[in-house]
């Protein structure tokens, strides 16, 4: 059985350096990705089982990358991965499709739950 192939869509290279390190300690494999078009534009992306996807990012922030993932019919689950306590991000995220809405500074300590979903 191959490893899950993860997306980590982040603009910031530490968190997204930060989150891939622990996906492939937990036997992922990474694509690391700088923002949501890095992801609609690559060739993996039926690969793709499972999306961490930052919410504001400069260029195709969160919300415009869950609707384009919805247009291409992704199938995997994606868990926005976010600095902001906000409800209407939530609502906003998972109206679009998003499978659960975490703070940034939890992330870590779920990542082996969502890896494993599904």
């Amino acid at each position: 059985m191959s490893p899950p192939l993860v997306a980590v869509v982040d603009d910031d290279a530490r968190i997204r350096d930060l989150l891939a390190a622990e996906l492939e300690d937990l036997g992922a494999e990474v694509l690391r990705c700088r923002d949501g078009n890095d992801l609609l534009t690559t060739a993996q992306l039926n690969d793709v089982q499972l999306v961490l996807l930052d919410w504001m990012m400069p260029g195709l922030n969160g919300e415009a990358t869950l609707l384009g993932l919805r247009e291409r019919q992704f199938s995997g689950r994606v868990v926005v991965v976010t600095a902001l306590c906000d409800p209407q991000v939530q609502a906003t995220a998972q109206a679009a499709g998003a499978a659960a809405t975490l703070l940034k500074t939890e992330a870590l300590e779920q990542l082996e739950h969502w890896l494993n979903q599904g």
